[in-house]
């Protein structure tokens, strides 16, 4: 299946809370650095009725928890 690399700083929908397609997180240093989200489309959670692939970005957007790092 093919996938599609995003930074964790990318405000797209394979970063996002949201999110239902599969996707890995990619360790650079031992932080979070991109996200490998899964090819394709989702339904969107938030907006009802959108079907959203990974690389698209709404207004309503949240970063993914698991992706934020303490300093």
């Amino acid at each position: 299946m093919a996938t599609g690399q995003y930074r964790v700083t990318e405000k797209k929908c394979a970063t996002c809370m949201f999110w239902a397609g599969g996707r890995t997180i990619g360790l650079q240093a031992y932080k979070p650095f991109y996200v490998n989200a899964n090819a394709g489309s989702a339904d969107c959670i938030v907006q009802k009725g959108r079907t959203s692939s990974a690389a698209t970005y709404c207004p309503k957007w949240q970063q993914w928890e698991k992706l934020f790092c303490s300093k």
